[in-house]
Parts: structure tokens; C-alpha cells; sequence
């Protein structure tokens, strides 16, 4: 009798397996998961942050190309103003302290906005006629829109739900 015939196959091992995965495939996953869950939140953050922008754009391009006078643009700012900045803030101002208040509004510390201020004139000459009736030109337009570009502008619930939850965690320091 032979011994090699007697021999029996050989048995390869079982394949190995993916699966449980291993603490470090785990882990992998969280944070992918975790980051595009943070992406997901900050854009939809930027989109909520920019709407009064876009709006206020939308609305001033609509004007612009139904041609408007000067004083509808003022009500467009007033407006932008009033839904951004808080009523005692805005509210009252008029004539060269709201071209101020505009000019402050859009400047940062690197550049000084003075687009309203410089141009007075054009921008309060027919505000307090009793038949205002100038037409907005394609620099009034062109200054708004740099103004809002410029402009942070968030709905003042959202800044006072951020400022409010900024001074909870401030006293709890």
C-alpha cells in the first residue's frame, strides 16, 4: 500500500471575511459621517445667513428694471434696515444721520464705505419735495447694490437668538 495514497487533499481555510469590520474601519466612518454632517449644517447655516441678501437683491434688480425713483429706494433700504438692525437703532433716523448710519453699516476696517455720504445731495434733493419725482439713476442702483453686498445683513431674530445664546454661555463661564 502506498502512503501518498493514503494522503488526504489539502484544506485551504476559510476566505477572510469584512465583516465585523475593525475598530479602525469603525472610526473611519464616524468621522466621514460626522464631516459631511458638518458640511451639510454649514451650508444650510450660509443659505439661512444670506437670504435677506439675496432678497434684497431680487428686489432691487425688480426695481431697477421697472425703473423707480429715489425715494423707493429709500424705503427699500429702510426696509432691509428695519428687518436687520434693531428698530431703535434705525428707526428714526433721517436725512444726512441715515446716509451715515448706511455708510457705517458697509464699512469694515479696511475700507471706509462713503458712497451715501459723498453723494448727499443726489440722495436727499427730492426726499422731502411734495412731488418727488426723480427718477433713480444707474448709480443709485449700483450704490445699493454695493451697500447690501457689503452689509452683513441677518433678520433680527436670528441675531438676537445668537446674541442671547452668546451672553447664556458668557454668565455660565
Amino acid at each position: 500500500m502506498d502512503p501518498l495514497a493514503q494522503l488526504k487533499d489539502i484544506h485551504l481555510p476559510a476566505p477572510v471575511s469584512a465583516w465585523p469590520l475593525s475598530l479602525y474601519w469603525w472610526l473611519v466612518i464616524i468621522v466621514i459621517v460626522l464631516i459631511i454632517g458638518l458640511g451639510i449644517y454649514a451650508v444650510l447655516q450660509y443659505i439661512k445667513k444670506t437670504k435677506l441678501t439675496r432678497l434684497a437683491l431680487a428686489e432691487l434688480a425688480l426695481l431697477q428694471q421697472q425703473g423707480c425713483e429715489v425715494n423707493e429706494l429709500h424705503h427699500l433700504l429702510k426696509r432691509i434696515v428695519l428687518s436687520s438692525f434693531p428698530r431703535e437703532t434705525a428707526a428714526s433716523l433721517h436725512g444726512d444721520a441715515w446716509l451715515k448710519f448706511l455708510d457705517q453699516q458697509a464699512s469694515t476696517n479696511k475700507h471706509a464705505f462713503n458712497a451715501f455720504s459723498t453723494n448727499a445731495a443726489a440722495w436727499t434733493l427730492d426726499l422731502y419735495s411734495a412731488k418727488p419725482n426723480m427718477l433713480a439713476e444707474l448709480i443709485h442702483f449700483k450704490t445699493c447694490q454695493d451697500w447690501i453686498k457689503k452689509t452683513s445683513l441677518m433678520p433680527v431674530d436670528y441675531k438676537m437668538k445668537s446674541s442671547i445664546k452668546n451672553r447664556s454661555e458668557n454668565t455660565h463661564v
